[in-house]
């Protein structure tokens, strides 16, 4: 089967339009000027492709990556990209090592890894750069608000480590205006307090995509976008995410038609039962690829340009159709899944509400057993 221009071995796949991610960054980009834009690429781009949506999101303009871990910073240094790239996520002081080969800055918010990270930059004489995670009322990592200054003077006195940059993370940007304002003003005062013993530093950050599209005046040196430049909401209205365009989606191939009687059941559990003769198609896909189960009797997938229901439950490699009301289906015909089939459209922020979770979710769990198909590469 041949698709965007490569052979593909199963007829289930994703599309990435890369061109629409970068136009995403770039709108991020002009959205966040004078600051900075670092593209949040962790967990393999949320499902989209870490070293194919890095280098679209370093084309639209973004001057930093975004990782969690170290093996994802190194991912993207193999892949010849060299643009500075922050690890947020908790380190080991046993990867410290690591750490500095990838060249990554490393996220710090206990001693122990600053201590390492100290010791492995003396050994090999060079410097660890770092930035400082201030939890300002996330409650999750960072030097709590209260306690920046006892770890600035434990900082002060390590060699080989140089801090470039302070960070907080928000709790609720998209829905508590008080509560974010407080975690600045209170993200602001700490970072006083850090620069009253270390200097002047570099970098300050707080915003993610909500962040940074309802308050420009929380910009500071850099924002951090993770699902806006995907061209999914995390929580927003549509009006608030004008210019940001859906970047994935997600597509099958019928592999099966039948037809059911009246009381034939289809499905693990007999869940459905057909009310009378129906058709049933079957897309080659399930919650094995991250296709939620919860959408079992309540998804929606597009056939012909019309919604048709998902009926029965959604088991680990098949997805069952009603497809009676979408005329002569056949075997090879395109389902989508999300994205567009004539004036029709599902979201991913259709999928998240009908299964009750979030957007970031939905994209992030859709599994390697899917082939990514990048459209426009860059």
């Amino acid at each position: 089967m041949l698709e965007g221009g490569r052979v593909l071995l199963r007829p289930a796949w994703i599309e990435i339009d890369l061109e629409a991610f970068r136009a995403n960054v770039a709108r991020l980009c002009e959205l966040a000027r004078p600051a900075q834009v670092c593209a949040v690429v962790k967990g393999n781009a949320y499902g989209h492709g870490a070293v194919e949506c890095a280098r679209a999101a370093l084309a639209g303009g973004a001057s930093w990556l975004a990782v969690a871990m170290v093996d994802e910073a190194q991912t993207l240094r193999d892949a010849g990209i060299s643009a500075p790239v922050i690890i947020l996520g908790e380190s080991s002081p046993e990867n410290a090592e690591e750490i500095l080969a990838a060249d990554a800055t490393a996220m710090v918010a206990t001693v122990e890894v600053a201590e390492a990270l100290s010791q492995a930059a003396t050994r090999v004489g060079r410097q660890a750069e770092v930035h400082v995670k201030i939890d300002s009322g996330m409650g999750r990592q960072g030097v709590r608000w209260d306690q920046v200054e006892a770890f600035a003077c434990r900082l002060a006195g390590l060699p080989g480590l140089r801090v470039t940059g302070l960070f907080t993370h928000f709790a609720a940007a998209d829905a508590e205006p008080d509560f974010t304002r407080w975690q600045f003003r209170t993200f602001l005062d700490a970072c006083a307090k850090v620069e009253a013993i270390l200097g002047p530093i570099p970098f300050r950050h707080c915003c993610n995509t909500a962040a940074a599209i309802l308050y420009p005046d929380m910009h500071l040196s850099m924002i951090r976008p993770g699902a806006g430049m995907y061209g999914i909401s995390p929580g927003l209205p549509p009006e608030k995410m004008a210019g940001l365009n859906p970047v994935l989606s997600l597509r099958a191939r019928v592999v099966l038609v039948k037809e059911l009687q009246a009381g034939d059941t289809a499905g693990y559990g007999r869940a459905w039962r057909a009310p009378g003769r129906r058709r049933i198609a079957l897309l080659p896909l399930g919650y094995c690829d991250g296709y939620p189960r919860a959408l079992s009797g309540v998804g929606q997938v597009l056939v012909r340009g019309r919604r048709v229901p998902i009926v029965g439950r959604i088991s680990m490699d098949v997805i069952i159709l009603d497809v009676t009301e979408a005329g002569d289906v056949r075997v090879g015909e395109q389902a989508v899944l999300v994205g567009s089939q004539g004036a029709e459209r599902i979201t991913v922020e259709e999928l998240a509400e009908r299964a009750g979770t979030i957007v970031q979710e939905i994209v992030c769990r859709l599994g390697p057993r899917l082939p990514r198909v990048y459209l426009k590469a860059l």
